[in-house]
Protein backbone atom coordinates (compact mmCIF):
# COMPACT_ATOMS: atom_id res chain seq x y z
CA UNK A 1 0.00 0.00 0.00
CA UNK A 2 0.90 3.53 -0.86
CA UNK A 3 1.95 5.95 2.31
CA UNK A 4 0.30 8.68 2.96
CA UNK A 5 3.19 11.19 0.97
CA UNK A 6 3.43 9.21 -1.81
CA UNK A 7 -0.61 9.50 -2.35
CA UNK A 8 0.11 13.43 -2.02
CA UNK A 9 2.87 13.55 -4.24
CA UNK A 10 0.88 11.98 -6.88
CA UNK A 11 -2.21 13.63 -6.35
CA UNK A 12 0.16 17.15 -7.02
CA UNK A 13 1.66 15.99 -10.16
CA UNK A 14 -1.38 14.61 -11.43
CA UNK A 15 -2.90 18.38 -10.75
CA UNK A 16 0.38 19.93 -12.77
CA UNK A 17 -0.16 17.52 -15.82
CA UNK A 18 -3.49 18.23 -15.63
CA UNK A 19 -3.14 22.17 -15.45
CA UNK A 20 -5.22 22.06 -12.23
CA UNK A 21 -3.67 24.39 -9.44
CA UNK A 22 -1.56 22.59 -7.50
CA UNK A 23 -1.42 21.98 -3.87
CA UNK A 24 0.14 24.63 -1.82
CA UNK A 25 0.61 22.81 0.89
CA UNK A 26 2.45 20.21 -0.59
CA UNK A 27 4.78 22.68 -2.74
CA UNK A 28 5.86 24.15 1.24
CA UNK A 29 6.06 20.78 2.52
CA UNK A 30 8.67 19.54 0.25
CA UNK A 31 10.13 22.48 -1.17
CA UNK A 32 13.65 21.60 0.30
CA UNK A 33 13.52 18.35 -0.64
CA UNK A 34 15.92 17.71 -4.12
CA UNK A 35 14.00 14.74 -5.18
CA UNK A 36 11.17 16.68 -5.06
CA UNK A 37 12.20 19.85 -6.58
CA UNK A 38 13.90 16.98 -9.46
CA UNK A 39 10.62 15.29 -10.01
CA UNK A 40 8.39 18.90 -10.23
CA UNK A 41 10.74 20.33 -12.95
CA UNK A 42 10.56 16.78 -14.98
CA UNK A 43 7.12 17.01 -15.01
CA UNK A 44 6.62 20.12 -15.49
CA UNK A 45 9.00 20.14 -18.02
CA UNK A 46 6.92 17.11 -19.80
CA UNK A 47 3.56 19.16 -19.60
CA UNK A 48 5.54 21.62 -20.88
CA UNK A 49 6.26 20.11 -23.66
CA UNK A 50 3.22 18.77 -24.23
CA UNK A 51 1.37 21.56 -24.45
CA UNK A 52 3.73 22.98 -27.42
CA UNK A 53 2.86 19.69 -29.11
CA UNK A 54 -0.86 20.07 -28.82
CA UNK A 55 -0.52 23.91 -29.76
CA UNK A 56 1.45 23.02 -33.06
CA UNK A 57 -0.72 20.35 -33.63
CA UNK A 58 -3.96 22.88 -32.74
CA UNK A 59 -2.71 25.55 -34.88
CA UNK A 60 -1.96 23.29 -38.34
CA UNK A 61 -5.14 21.05 -37.72
CA UNK A 62 -6.97 21.77 -40.97
CA UNK A 63 -10.58 22.52 -39.86
CA UNK A 64 -11.33 25.41 -38.20
CA UNK A 65 -10.70 24.61 -34.14
CA UNK A 66 -11.52 27.33 -30.97
CA UNK A 67 -11.36 26.85 -27.56
CA UNK A 68 -13.72 28.70 -25.40
CA UNK A 69 -14.91 28.85 -21.91
CA UNK A 70 -17.52 26.89 -21.28
CA UNK A 71 -19.59 29.24 -19.45
CA UNK A 72 -19.55 32.77 -20.76
CA UNK A 73 -18.12 31.51 -24.12
CA UNK A 74 -14.84 33.77 -24.03
CA UNK A 75 -12.22 32.49 -26.50
CA UNK A 76 -9.68 31.42 -25.20
CA UNK A 77 -7.76 30.23 -28.60
CA UNK A 78 -8.17 29.89 -31.73
CA UNK A 79 -5.85 27.56 -34.94
CA UNK A 80 -5.10 29.21 -38.43
CA UNK A 81 -8.24 27.76 -40.03
CA UNK A 82 -10.43 29.59 -37.86
CA UNK A 83 -8.81 32.52 -38.67
CA UNK A 84 -9.22 32.24 -41.99
CA UNK A 85 -13.17 31.25 -41.91
CA UNK A 86 -13.43 34.35 -39.99
CA UNK A 87 -11.40 36.31 -41.74
CA UNK A 88 -13.11 35.27 -45.36
CA UNK A 89 -16.45 36.02 -43.79
CA UNK A 90 -15.34 39.99 -42.87
CA UNK A 91 -13.96 39.64 -39.44
CA UNK A 92 -10.14 40.63 -39.43
CA UNK A 93 -10.21 41.32 -35.31
CA UNK A 94 -10.08 38.61 -33.02
CA UNK A 95 -9.20 39.80 -29.32
CA UNK A 96 -9.86 39.53 -25.78
CA UNK A 97 -13.31 40.99 -26.64
CA UNK A 98 -15.05 38.10 -28.70
CA UNK A 99 -17.16 36.13 -27.32
CA UNK A 100 -18.04 32.78 -29.07
CA UNK A 101 -21.95 34.22 -28.59
CA UNK A 102 -21.49 36.64 -31.39
CA UNK A 103 -20.73 33.43 -33.63
CA UNK A 104 -24.26 32.05 -33.10
CA UNK A 105 -27.82 33.00 -34.61
CA UNK A 106 -29.43 30.11 -32.94
CA UNK A 107 -28.52 30.63 -29.10
CA UNK A 108 -30.54 28.01 -28.07
CA UNK A 109 -28.35 25.59 -30.11
CA UNK A 110 -25.54 26.43 -28.17
CA UNK A 111 -27.72 25.62 -25.30
CA UNK A 112 -28.45 22.18 -26.25
CA UNK A 113 -24.42 21.71 -26.62
CA UNK A 114 -23.17 22.92 -23.27
CA UNK A 115 -26.15 20.83 -22.08
CA UNK A 116 -25.16 17.66 -24.14
CA UNK A 117 -21.27 18.62 -22.97
CA UNK A 118 -21.86 18.54 -19.38
CA UNK A 119 -24.13 15.48 -19.80
CA UNK A 120 -21.17 13.72 -21.89
CA UNK A 121 -18.49 15.49 -22.62
CA UNK A 122 -18.67 15.04 -26.17
CA UNK A 123 -21.07 16.31 -29.08
CA UNK A 124 -20.53 15.35 -32.41
CA UNK A 125 -21.84 17.02 -35.74
CA UNK A 126 -24.67 19.77 -34.88
CA UNK A 127 -25.53 21.93 -37.32
CA UNK A 128 -25.61 25.68 -36.18
CA UNK A 129 -26.90 28.90 -38.07
CA UNK A 130 -24.02 30.89 -37.24
CA UNK A 131 -23.72 34.54 -37.86
CA UNK A 132 -20.49 36.03 -39.74
CA UNK A 133 -19.08 39.90 -39.31
CA UNK A 134 -21.54 41.20 -41.58
CA UNK A 135 -24.49 39.54 -39.97
CA UNK A 136 -24.97 36.78 -42.94
CA UNK A 137 -25.73 33.60 -42.04
CA UNK A 138 -23.71 30.08 -42.69
CA UNK A 139 -24.31 26.98 -41.23
CA UNK A 140 -21.69 25.36 -39.15
CA UNK A 141 -20.78 21.65 -38.60
CA UNK A 142 -19.78 21.72 -34.62
CA UNK A 143 -18.24 18.89 -32.96
CA UNK A 144 -17.19 19.87 -29.49
CA UNK A 145 -15.65 17.96 -26.39
CA UNK A 146 -15.72 19.28 -22.82
CA UNK A 147 -11.89 19.98 -21.81
CA UNK A 148 -10.13 21.60 -18.85
CA UNK A 149 -8.06 24.44 -18.88
CA UNK A 150 -6.23 25.84 -15.81
CA UNK A 151 -8.47 23.83 -13.93
CA UNK A 152 -11.48 25.40 -15.20
CA UNK A 153 -13.98 24.23 -17.52
CA UNK A 154 -14.19 25.24 -21.77
CA UNK A 155 -14.89 24.25 -25.05
CA UNK A 156 -12.96 22.14 -27.97
CA UNK A 157 -14.89 22.91 -30.67
CA UNK A 158 -14.47 21.95 -34.25
CA UNK A 159 -16.84 24.72 -36.78
CA UNK A 160 -16.74 23.85 -40.27
CA UNK A 161 -18.63 25.88 -42.66
CA UNK A 162 -20.71 23.91 -44.70
CA UNK A 163 -22.74 26.36 -46.19
CA UNK A 164 -22.14 25.72 -49.83
CA UNK A 165 -22.70 21.82 -49.12
CA UNK A 166 -26.01 22.55 -47.82
CA UNK A 167 -26.68 24.80 -50.38
CA UNK A 168 -25.88 22.13 -53.36
CA UNK A 169 -28.26 19.66 -51.83
CA UNK A 170 -30.75 22.06 -51.89
CA UNK A 171 -29.89 22.22 -54.98
CA UNK A 172 -29.98 18.41 -55.81
CA UNK A 173 -33.15 18.50 -54.08
CA UNK A 174 -34.70 21.03 -55.95
CA UNK A 175 -33.49 19.12 -59.28
CA UNK A 176 -35.30 16.22 -58.32
CA UNK A 177 -38.54 17.48 -57.85
CA UNK A 178 -38.60 20.61 -60.24
CA UNK A 179 -38.40 20.91 -63.83
CA UNK A 180 -35.04 22.89 -64.84
CA UNK A 181 -36.91 24.73 -67.34
CA UNK A 182 -40.09 26.17 -65.88
CA UNK A 183 -39.36 25.63 -61.91
CA UNK A 184 -42.50 24.29 -61.82
CA UNK A 185 -43.01 20.36 -60.45
CA UNK A 186 -41.75 17.82 -62.45
CA UNK A 187 -43.70 14.66 -63.92
CA UNK A 188 -42.54 11.77 -61.30
CA UNK A 189 -43.24 14.24 -58.45
CA UNK A 190 -46.82 15.35 -60.13
CA UNK A 191 -47.36 11.68 -59.73
CA UNK A 192 -47.05 11.18 -56.18
CA UNK A 193 -48.72 14.21 -55.79
CA UNK A 194 -51.57 12.78 -57.64
CA UNK A 195 -51.56 9.31 -55.65
CA UNK A 196 -51.39 11.34 -52.77
CA UNK A 197 -54.88 13.03 -53.65
CA UNK A 198 -56.46 9.90 -54.93
CA UNK A 199 -55.85 8.22 -51.59
CA UNK A 200 -57.43 11.34 -49.61
CA UNK A 201 -60.36 11.33 -51.38
CA UNK A 202 -61.42 7.84 -51.53
CA UNK A 203 -60.31 8.00 -47.28
CA UNK A 204 -62.20 11.17 -47.16
CA UNK A 205 -64.38 11.52 -50.00
CA UNK A 206 -63.38 15.01 -50.60
CA UNK A 207 -63.58 16.58 -54.13
CA UNK A 208 -60.52 17.15 -56.47
CA UNK A 209 -60.21 17.93 -60.06
CA UNK A 210 -56.89 18.34 -62.13
CA UNK A 211 -56.32 20.64 -65.84
CA UNK A 212 -54.38 19.75 -68.62
CA UNK A 213 -53.14 22.82 -69.84
CA UNK A 214 -51.63 22.33 -73.78
CA UNK A 215 -50.00 25.22 -75.25
CA UNK A 216 -51.29 26.14 -79.05
CA UNK A 217 -49.27 25.54 -81.52
CA UNK A 218 -46.01 25.32 -80.05
CA UNK A 219 -44.08 23.66 -81.97
CA UNK A 220 -45.09 25.71 -85.23
CA UNK A 221 -43.40 28.51 -82.61
CA UNK A 222 -40.08 26.38 -82.55
CA UNK A 223 -39.99 25.71 -85.88
CA UNK A 224 -40.88 29.48 -86.82
CA UNK A 225 -39.03 31.60 -84.13
CA UNK A 226 -36.57 29.15 -82.53
CA UNK A 227 -36.43 26.85 -79.90
CA UNK A 228 -35.46 29.73 -77.30
CA UNK A 229 -38.66 31.60 -77.67
CA UNK A 230 -40.86 28.50 -77.30
CA UNK A 231 -38.65 27.95 -73.95
CA UNK A 232 -39.12 31.49 -73.38
CA UNK A 233 -43.09 31.55 -73.52
CA UNK A 234 -43.15 28.19 -71.46
CA UNK A 235 -41.29 29.68 -68.58
CA UNK A 236 -43.89 32.44 -68.93
CA UNK A 237 -47.04 29.78 -69.47
CA UNK A 238 -45.85 28.44 -66.06
CA UNK A 239 -45.36 31.58 -64.43
CA UNK A 240 -48.96 32.63 -65.20
CA UNK A 241 -50.84 29.38 -63.98
CA UNK A 242 -48.45 30.19 -60.81
CA UNK A 243 -49.91 33.45 -60.11
CA UNK A 244 -53.04 32.31 -60.78
CA UNK A 245 -54.00 29.36 -58.75
CA UNK A 246 -54.18 28.98 -55.18
CA UNK A 247 -51.53 28.28 -52.62
CA UNK A 248 -52.89 24.68 -52.07
CA UNK A 249 -52.61 23.95 -55.81
CA UNK A 250 -50.10 22.15 -57.58
CA UNK A 251 -48.48 23.45 -60.80
CA UNK A 252 -46.57 20.96 -62.85
CA UNK A 253 -44.97 20.74 -66.36
CA UNK A 254 -46.51 17.28 -67.63
CA UNK A 255 -44.48 16.85 -70.92
CA UNK A 256 -43.44 19.00 -73.62
CA UNK A 257 -46.00 22.01 -74.07
CA UNK A 258 -48.34 20.26 -71.14
CA UNK A 259 -49.10 21.94 -67.86
CA UNK A 260 -50.80 19.66 -65.03
CA UNK A 261 -52.67 21.28 -62.62
CA UNK A 262 -54.04 19.67 -59.11
CA UNK A 263 -56.46 21.11 -57.11
CA UNK A 264 -57.45 19.38 -54.11
CA UNK A 265 -61.04 20.17 -52.25
CA UNK A 266 -61.95 20.92 -55.77
CA UNK A 267 -65.48 19.87 -57.78
CA UNK A 268 -65.76 19.72 -61.93
CA UNK A 269 -67.14 23.15 -61.63
CA UNK A 270 -64.06 25.06 -59.86
CA UNK A 271 -61.84 23.40 -61.86
CA UNK A 272 -63.42 24.70 -65.26
CA UNK A 273 -63.77 27.97 -63.60
CA UNK A 274 -60.03 28.44 -63.02
CA UNK A 275 -59.38 27.14 -66.75
CA UNK A 276 -61.45 29.64 -68.24
CA UNK A 277 -59.62 32.18 -65.94
CA UNK A 278 -56.49 30.63 -66.89
CA UNK A 279 -57.80 30.79 -70.59
CA UNK A 280 -58.69 34.06 -70.74
CA UNK A 281 -55.50 35.39 -69.38
CA UNK A 282 -53.36 33.48 -71.98
CA UNK A 283 -55.33 35.20 -74.71
CA UNK A 284 -54.99 38.39 -74.08
CA UNK A 285 -51.40 38.77 -72.60
CA UNK A 286 -49.17 40.32 -75.42
CA UNK A 287 -45.95 37.93 -76.04
CA UNK A 288 -43.96 39.83 -77.49
CA UNK A 289 -42.13 37.83 -80.57
CA UNK A 290 -45.33 35.73 -81.03
CA UNK A 291 -48.26 38.46 -79.85
CA UNK A 292 -50.86 36.50 -79.05
CA UNK A 293 -51.01 32.42 -78.29
CA UNK A 294 -53.90 30.26 -76.75
CA UNK A 295 -54.17 27.69 -74.62
CA UNK A 296 -56.37 24.14 -74.68
CA UNK A 297 -57.69 22.85 -71.37
CA UNK A 298 -58.73 18.97 -70.28
CA UNK A 299 -60.77 19.22 -67.31
CA UNK A 300 -60.80 15.82 -64.97
CA UNK A 301 -62.74 15.79 -61.70
CA UNK A 302 -62.19 12.66 -59.28
CA UNK A 303 -64.59 9.93 -59.81
CA UNK A 304 -63.37 7.11 -57.57
CA UNK A 305 -60.88 6.41 -59.57
CA UNK A 306 -58.44 3.91 -59.08
CA UNK A 307 -55.47 5.24 -60.78
CA UNK A 308 -53.85 7.87 -61.45
CA UNK A 309 -53.66 7.07 -65.08
CA UNK A 310 -57.28 6.98 -65.09
CA UNK A 311 -57.88 9.74 -64.64
CA UNK A 312 -55.10 11.47 -66.51
CA UNK A 313 -56.18 9.48 -69.50
CA UNK A 314 -59.97 11.52 -69.17
CA UNK A 315 -58.43 14.95 -69.10
CA UNK A 316 -56.47 14.26 -72.31
CA UNK A 317 -59.82 13.15 -74.02
CA UNK A 318 -60.99 16.19 -73.12
CA UNK A 319 -57.93 18.35 -74.04
CA UNK A 320 -57.69 16.44 -77.20
CA UNK A 321 -61.46 17.47 -78.07
CA UNK A 322 -60.66 20.99 -77.34
CA UNK A 323 -58.30 20.98 -79.57
CA UNK A 324 -60.55 19.16 -82.41
CA UNK A 325 -63.10 22.19 -81.71
CA UNK A 326 -60.95 24.82 -82.66
CA UNK A 327 -58.46 25.00 -79.67
CA UNK A 328 -58.67 28.02 -76.98
CA UNK A 329 -60.97 25.99 -75.42
CA UNK A 330 -62.18 24.40 -72.29
CA UNK A 331 -63.58 20.47 -72.25
CA UNK A 332 -64.71 18.50 -69.56
CA UNK A 333 -64.51 14.40 -69.27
Amino acid sequence: MLNTEIKELIKYLKNIVAEEKPDNDVLEKYRADPDFIELDGMVREIRSTCKKHFEMIFDLFPDPTIITSMEDGKLYAYNRAFFKMIQTRGKTIIDESFNIHDLYFELDKRDQLIAELKRTGVCENMEIMVNDADNDMFVGLVSAQAINVEGEPHILSVIRDITQIKRLEAEIAQLSIKDKLTQVFNRPKLDDFLQCELERSERTKAPFAIILVDVDSLRNINDTYGNPVGDELLVAIAAMLRDNVRITDIVGRWSGEEFLIILPDTDEQGAVTLAEKIRTIVEETDFKIVAKLTASFGVSAYRKDLLPATLISRAHTARNRAKEKGRNRVECQ
